[in-house]
């Protein structure tokens, strides 16, 4: 292992910034034009703030933090502030575990779910595969707008939905003042179960099974979701800015702000998850929820590059790596993996998915907040870039047509 390799390991280990860290002369380029492009994307008002890590063939190349929690300028983004990752926690949390899952329980990813999730069972959902579902390809619609649900016709909210006080009734908070019935969370199961299938065979990108995957780790472990996630990686990589509910243990002050929601929770959200239906789960759950820094996320994405190896512990074995990251269906236009997502087809196309120079090895995923993680192994590389673009509002979309994700991906590779 190279010298560099080894400080970029001490310095995760003692849970440091990595912009303490003196930039490589021959990466002042790449700092320059990520710079650049970020303060730019922020002058466009594409997203107030952000935290960007690339690291490429055993080097850190970098680790910064851009512009402010929020347009007024109060709190400037930090490497130590943890942002909402959306649907980064699909690959994060719930493949990472499903991966183990299938190392522990000898899951069959071709059999149908159903024999592992008893809820499946007499649906029309009995037939689906993991291997299916997982690479958005059973015809599981892409999601339930539960929040459309919880109020009457005439205001406020239904009977055992949401209340604006804690109780035995309402124990889990889905904002500062607002508390979900303690068995609202089966009635989203019921939704799911319940719901038509479309086009199985095709890509039709879903996060319902997401909701089902932390009663799955629980019947099949014995452990929360939480605490499998723990146990099995968080932990013993010592990764201690990632997880679920972060009020529980960091200070608003540190988390940053997401959307000023106002048709639901009708305030900023901030300390909770922006999904909706993730927060009326009470904050955890398979398909949003995680908040983390860059710092924390990147070990997890080294462990992946490494085939499953971290600081010379195995945490899953290689085979795994290699296929939940490949594509599932080589011979058809899904270029899904399992759980993980993977470059469009046109390895030339200007347009390409996630960016032109990617290898066909590539995986990763993004979440809806304006964030993202690939590893491409070809290249040696992972870049992660956490922001939350949704500030104010979801109907943002400056990151998008700055191109901001493929053109930071294109300096990577171009380094």
């Amino acid at each position: 292992m190279s010298s560099k390799a080894l400080l970029f390991i001490l310095i995760l280990s003692l849970n440091c910034g990595f912009s303490q860290l003196q930039v490589h002369s021959n990466t002042q380029s790449l700092k320059d034009k990520v710079t650049a492009l970020m303060e730019t994307g922020i002058e466009n008002k594409a997203f107030p703030g952000a935290q960007v890590l690339i690291f490429k063939k055993d080097s850190l190349l970098l680790n910064e933090s851009f512009g402010y929690h929020t347009y007024d300028k109060q709190t400037q983004v930090t490497n130590e502030h943890l942002y909402d990752l959306a649907s980064l926690t699909k690959v994060l949390a719930s493949t990472l575990a499903l991966m183990k899952l299938y190392e522990l329980y000898d899951l069959e990813l071709d059999e149908p779910a159903s024999n592992w999730i008893p809820l499946l069972k007499r649906s029309n959902k009995r037939n689906s595969s993991f291997k299916a579902i997982l690479s958005h390809s059973a015809g599981w619609i892409p999601y339930i707008t539960h929040q459309n649900k919880v109020f009457k016709k005439k205001g406020g909210f239904k009977r055992n939905t949401l209340s604006s006080y804690q109780s035995k009734r309402f124990p889990k908070s889905v904002s500062d003042s607002l508390y979900v019935h303690k068995r609202y969370e089966q009635k989203i199961k019921k939704r799911i179960k319940k719901t038509p299938l479309i086009n199985p065979g095709e890509m039709v990108y879903s996060g319902l099974f997401f909701f089902l995957v932390p009663q799955l780790v629980r019947d099949l472990s014995g452990l929360s979701f939480e605490e499998f996630l723990e146990v099995h990686f968080y932990r013993p990589m010592e990764l201690e800015r990632i997880g679920f509910l972060p009020t529980r243990k960091f200070p608003k002050s540190v988390l940053v702000p997401t959307e000023q929601d106002s048709l639901f929770r009708k305030k900023l959200v901030h300390g909770w998850v922006h999904d909706e239906a993730a927060a009326l789960m009470g904050g955890i759950s398979g398909n949003a929820g995680l908040f983390a820094n860059a710092t924390s996320i990147a070990p997890l994405l080294q462990m992946l590059l490494n085939k499953g190896n971290y600081k010379n512990r195995n945490y899953l074995n290689p085979q795994t790596v290699e296929l939940f990251t490949k594509r599932t269906y080589p011979k058809s236009e899904n270029r899904r993996g399992l759980g993980f997502d993977k470059p469009t087809l046109e390895l030339e196309a200007p347009d390409r998915y996630p960016s032109t120079g990617v290898s066909k090895e590539t995986y990763g995923h993004t979440g809806f907040t304006g964030t993202m993680t690939w590893v491409d192994p070809k290249n040696e590389l992972i870049v992660i870039l956490l922001t939350n673009r949704v500030y104010p509002t979801r109907e943002n979309r400056g990151l998008y047509d700055g191109d901001i994700r493929p053109k930071l991906i294109q300096y990577a590779l171009e380094e």
